[in-house]
Protein backbone atom coordinates (compact mmCIF):
# COMPACT_ATOMS: atom_id res chain seq x y z
CA UNK A 1 0.00 0.00 0.00
CA UNK A 2 1.21 3.54 -1.18
CA UNK A 3 0.44 6.08 1.39
CA UNK A 4 -0.69 9.39 -0.53
CA UNK A 5 -0.54 13.19 1.02
CA UNK A 6 -2.95 15.33 -1.54
CA UNK A 7 -1.54 18.74 -1.14
CA UNK A 8 -1.68 20.40 -3.80
CA UNK A 9 -4.26 22.97 -3.42
CA UNK A 10 -4.36 26.49 -3.88
CA UNK A 11 -5.19 27.28 0.15
CA UNK A 12 -6.95 30.25 -1.56
CA UNK A 13 -9.37 29.89 1.50
CA UNK A 14 -6.57 29.81 4.10
CA UNK A 15 -4.67 32.64 2.76
CA UNK A 16 -1.46 30.68 3.33
CA UNK A 17 0.10 27.25 2.65
CA UNK A 18 -1.97 24.84 4.17
CA UNK A 19 0.49 22.32 4.65
CA UNK A 20 2.81 24.54 5.93
CA UNK A 21 0.44 25.59 9.01
CA UNK A 22 1.83 23.86 12.95
CA UNK A 23 -0.11 21.52 14.20
CA UNK A 24 1.40 20.63 17.51
CA UNK A 25 4.72 21.81 16.53
CA UNK A 26 4.87 20.36 13.16
CA UNK A 27 3.54 21.40 9.85
CA UNK A 28 0.51 20.00 8.40
CA UNK A 29 2.16 17.66 6.08
CA UNK A 30 4.80 16.36 8.38
CA UNK A 31 2.78 15.16 10.98
CA UNK A 32 0.81 13.11 8.19
CA UNK A 33 4.14 12.30 6.75
CA UNK A 34 5.30 10.81 9.96
CA UNK A 35 2.09 8.86 10.40
CA UNK A 36 2.71 7.09 7.27
CA UNK A 37 5.86 6.03 8.37
CA UNK A 38 4.38 4.99 12.05
CA UNK A 39 2.22 2.95 9.80
CA UNK A 40 5.32 1.43 7.73
CA UNK A 41 3.95 2.19 4.33
CA UNK A 42 7.02 2.13 2.68
CA UNK A 43 6.20 4.06 -0.30
CA UNK A 44 5.11 7.50 0.22
CA UNK A 45 3.96 10.50 -2.09
CA UNK A 46 3.39 13.57 -1.91
CA UNK A 47 1.24 15.61 -4.53
CA UNK A 48 2.07 19.34 -4.64
CA UNK A 49 0.91 22.56 -6.60
CA UNK A 50 1.67 26.02 -6.73
CA UNK A 51 3.10 26.36 -3.49
CA UNK A 52 6.09 23.49 -4.04
CA UNK A 53 8.87 25.42 -4.26
CA UNK A 54 7.86 26.65 -0.17
CA UNK A 55 7.17 23.21 0.78
CA UNK A 56 9.84 20.66 -0.78
CA UNK A 57 12.60 22.19 1.23
CA UNK A 58 10.52 20.87 4.46
CA UNK A 59 10.25 17.71 2.87
CA UNK A 60 14.23 16.91 2.65
CA UNK A 61 14.62 14.84 5.64
CA UNK A 62 11.56 12.43 4.36
CA UNK A 63 11.47 9.82 2.35
CA UNK A 64 8.87 10.25 -0.15
CA UNK A 65 8.04 10.68 -4.17
CA UNK A 66 7.10 14.59 -4.84
CA UNK A 67 5.02 14.98 -7.29
CA UNK A 68 4.28 18.57 -9.22
CA UNK A 69 0.93 18.80 -10.74
CA UNK A 70 -0.61 21.64 -12.42
CA UNK A 71 -3.84 20.69 -12.59
CA UNK A 72 -5.10 22.54 -9.24
CA UNK A 73 -8.41 23.30 -10.53
CA UNK A 74 -9.95 20.13 -10.84
CA UNK A 75 -9.71 20.11 -6.52
CA UNK A 76 -8.55 16.79 -5.07
CA UNK A 77 -9.23 14.61 -7.79
CA UNK A 78 -6.57 15.90 -10.20
CA UNK A 79 -4.39 15.48 -7.03
CA UNK A 80 -4.98 11.98 -6.70
CA UNK A 81 -4.99 11.38 -10.51
CA UNK A 82 -1.58 12.93 -10.90
CA UNK A 83 -0.59 10.36 -7.97
CA UNK A 84 -1.80 7.52 -9.31
CA UNK A 85 -0.09 8.25 -12.96
CA UNK A 86 3.06 8.34 -11.06
CA UNK A 87 2.50 5.32 -9.29
CA UNK A 88 1.13 3.37 -11.86
CA UNK A 89 5.05 2.03 -12.57
CA UNK A 90 5.24 0.83 -8.92
CA UNK A 91 2.12 -0.89 -9.40
CA UNK A 92 0.70 -0.64 -5.72
CA UNK A 93 -1.83 -2.46 -4.56
CA UNK A 94 -3.56 0.09 -3.14
CA UNK A 95 -3.45 3.53 -2.01
CA UNK A 96 -4.19 5.55 1.39
CA UNK A 97 -5.38 8.91 0.33
CA UNK A 98 -4.83 11.45 3.22
CA UNK A 99 -5.79 15.01 2.32
CA UNK A 100 -2.91 17.61 3.75
CA UNK A 101 -6.02 19.64 5.76
CA UNK A 102 -6.64 16.38 8.09
CA UNK A 103 -3.44 16.27 10.04
CA UNK A 104 -5.48 15.82 13.79
CA UNK A 105 -7.03 12.27 12.42
CA UNK A 106 -5.79 9.99 14.85
CA UNK A 107 -3.17 7.03 14.21
CA UNK A 108 -5.12 4.38 15.55
CA UNK A 109 -8.00 5.55 13.37
CA UNK A 110 -6.11 5.11 9.95
CA UNK A 111 -4.55 1.71 11.44
CA UNK A 112 -8.45 0.32 11.80
CA UNK A 113 -9.38 1.57 8.08
CA UNK A 114 -5.43 -0.15 7.08
CA UNK A 115 -7.06 -3.60 8.99
CA UNK A 116 -10.15 -3.03 7.27
CA UNK A 117 -8.83 -3.36 3.74
CA UNK A 118 -6.34 -6.12 5.29
CA UNK A 119 -8.95 -8.71 6.23
CA UNK A 120 -11.14 -8.38 2.64
CA UNK A 121 -9.08 -6.41 0.37
CA UNK A 122 -12.65 -4.89 -0.30
CA UNK A 123 -12.18 -1.71 -3.60
CA UNK A 124 -12.70 0.79 -1.21
CA UNK A 125 -12.62 1.70 2.98
CA UNK A 126 -13.50 5.20 4.33
CA UNK A 127 -14.05 5.95 8.00
CA UNK A 128 -17.12 7.10 9.12
CA UNK A 129 -18.35 9.43 12.08
CA UNK A 130 -21.95 10.77 13.42
CA UNK A 131 -23.21 8.35 10.16
CA UNK A 132 -21.51 10.53 7.21
CA UNK A 133 -18.43 8.98 5.51
CA UNK A 134 -14.86 11.10 5.81
CA UNK A 135 -11.28 10.36 4.98
CA UNK A 136 -8.76 9.54 4.53
CA UNK A 137 -9.79 6.53 1.90
CA UNK A 138 -8.21 3.83 0.77
CA UNK A 139 -8.29 2.55 -3.01
CA UNK A 140 -7.40 -0.91 -4.35
CA UNK A 141 -5.83 -1.13 -7.40
CA UNK A 142 -8.84 -2.14 -8.93
CA UNK A 143 -10.53 0.70 -8.99
CA UNK A 144 -7.43 2.86 -9.60
CA UNK A 145 -8.70 2.91 -13.86
CA UNK A 146 -11.94 4.47 -13.34
CA UNK A 147 -10.93 6.46 -10.83
CA UNK A 148 -8.14 8.28 -13.63
CA UNK A 149 -11.07 8.45 -16.79
CA UNK A 150 -14.51 8.71 -14.42
CA UNK A 151 -16.54 11.53 -15.97
CA UNK A 152 -18.32 11.22 -12.92
CA UNK A 153 -15.31 12.17 -11.13
CA UNK A 154 -13.84 14.75 -13.51
CA UNK A 155 -17.35 16.74 -12.99
CA UNK A 156 -18.07 15.64 -9.00
CA UNK A 157 -15.23 14.46 -7.26
CA UNK A 158 -13.66 11.30 -6.44
CA UNK A 159 -16.57 10.33 -4.47
CA UNK A 160 -18.51 9.77 -7.41
CA UNK A 161 -16.50 6.66 -7.76
CA UNK A 162 -17.39 6.03 -3.94
CA UNK A 163 -21.24 6.08 -4.79
CA UNK A 164 -20.49 4.04 -7.83
CA UNK A 165 -19.79 1.05 -5.63
CA UNK A 166 -21.17 1.78 -2.71
CA UNK A 167 -22.39 -1.99 -2.31
CA UNK A 168 -18.84 -3.18 -1.92
CA UNK A 169 -17.45 -0.04 0.06
CA UNK A 170 -16.26 -0.93 3.36
CA UNK A 171 -16.94 1.77 5.96
CA UNK A 172 -14.98 1.91 9.26
CA UNK A 173 -17.38 3.68 12.31
CA UNK A 174 -14.83 5.50 14.04
CA UNK A 175 -14.96 8.02 17.59
CA UNK A 176 -12.98 10.55 15.89
CA UNK A 177 -14.29 13.37 14.41
CA UNK A 178 -11.59 14.93 12.56
CA UNK A 179 -11.95 12.57 9.55
CA UNK A 180 -14.77 14.88 8.63
CA UNK A 181 -12.86 18.22 9.84
CA UNK A 182 -11.25 19.90 6.77
CA UNK A 183 -9.59 23.14 7.67
CA UNK A 184 -10.03 25.59 4.63
CA UNK A 185 -10.24 29.02 6.38
CA UNK A 186 -8.76 30.70 9.06
CA UNK A 187 -11.06 30.14 11.42
CA UNK A 188 -11.11 26.54 11.00
CA UNK A 189 -7.50 26.37 11.70
CA UNK A 190 -7.85 29.19 15.27
CA UNK A 191 -10.84 26.18 15.88
CA UNK A 192 -8.32 23.78 15.89
CA UNK A 193 -5.26 25.37 17.73
CA UNK A 194 -7.80 25.98 20.01
CA UNK A 195 -9.28 22.46 20.56
CA UNK A 196 -5.08 21.02 20.40
CA UNK A 197 -4.36 23.71 23.18
CA UNK A 198 -7.48 22.69 25.17
CA UNK A 199 -6.08 18.71 24.75
CA UNK A 200 -2.95 19.46 25.85
CA UNK A 201 -3.71 21.67 29.06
Amino acid sequence: MAGVVLAAGRSARMGTPKPLLDFRGRPFIIRILEALEALDLKLRLVVLGPDAPRVTPILAPHDCVIVETPDVATGPIGSLRAALAALKPLRPAAVLAWPVDLPHVRLATVERLIDAYARGGPPAVAPSFGMRRGQPVIWDASLFGEIETSEAATRHGVNAVLHAHASRLVTVTVDDPAVLDDVNTPEDYERLVREVNRDIY
